[in-house]
């Protein structure tokens, strides 16, 4: 009897470590880049740029226009830094028609120190919505759905719209190249006929996350 219950014990505690180690390994928290954001979402530009002092891979900083929450739960607020680079950067000269930048957006950095990758290109550009002046520009395309991203701008005409503060937001559905003169928006590239594309700080971007 007594051998019988040593021989048990001694299967039950083989069964024990057999599980032990086939047990799955616990995945470490990815925290913030785990999480995804998708839609649009619009942003000021927190620096002026222009396309004939910048140079390709140059970080282009911007701030959120509104709360943000991702499918995951996660809430980015109003003023969040939504950090992009540039792809291209040229001067008009003689050999080129038009002067041309290239934004590509990589991140979203989040409370707490953690980044949101993400992948975002430009769907529309506008002036600093409190700055004064007649609309100039026009806005065509078909509306985007809005996925998880959303924005405090959200409306529904295409073009400027009243905001908050008294100052002309973009509307999220807009795309291309919204009150401003000499500049056009093809494929995430800005060009522009002038000697180069230059947008102050505070200029409003679209931007499209995949």
């Amino acid at each position: 009897m007594k051998r019988l219950f040593m021989v048990l014990t001694f299967s039950l505690l083989a069964i024990a470590a057999g599980l032990g180690q086939s047990a799955p390994a616990t995945q470490p928290d990815s925290g913030a880049s785990g999480k995804s954001v998708h839609g649009v979402i619009s942003v000021s530009l927190a620096k002026s740029i222009d396309s004939k002092k910048l140079k390709e891979g140059d970080e282009i900083p911007t701030k959120t226009l509104g709360t943000l929450r991702t499918s995951d739960g996660v809430t980015i607020p109003n003023g969040s830094m939504v950090i992009g680079h540039v792809t291209q950067a040229t001067a008009r000269s003689k050999g080129d028609p038009t002067a041309a930048l290239g934004i590509a957006f990589d991140k979203i950095q989040v409370p707490g120190g953690k980044d949101m990758m993400i992948k975002g290109t430009l769907q529309a550009v506008g002036p600093n919505p409190n700055e004064s002046g007649p609309e100039t520009g026009a806005a065509g395309g078909n509306s985007l759905h809005a996925g998880n991203g959303s924005t405090a701008a959200a409306g529904t005409g295409l073009g400027l719209q009243p905001g908050q503060g008294g100052g002309k937001m973009i509307d999220p559905h807009a795309t291309g190249v919204v009150g401003i003169k000499n500049l056009q928006l093809e494929n995430s590239v800005l060009t522009s006929t002038g000697k180069e594309v230059k947008l102050d700080s505070g200029s409003q971007m679209v931007i499209k996350i995949e």
